[in-house]
């Protein structure tokens, strides 16, 4: 199962962790790669889950995901 980590800027999570991938939410919300990926666990650490937040829309196509 791949673990993906999606943060504001993925520059600040520097964490060598082998099998672990931390991605921004734009780039989470926007890149063809993510939108077919299946048996993903992904942490959201974005810094707001507000209504129509970046946050709000990753938590939501996780779940659907």
């Amino acid at each position: 199962m791949k673990k993906i980590i999606v943060v504001r800027d993925p520059k600040e999570w520097n964490l060598g962790v082998t099998g672990l991938e931390v991605v921004s939410s734009k780039d989470y919300l926007t890149q063809p790669r993510f939108a077919g990926m299946r048996n993903a666990r992904v942490f959201n650490l974005a810094r707001s889950y507000s209504y129509q937040s970046r946050g709000y829309y990753v938590s939501l196509l996780a779940e659907a995901r």
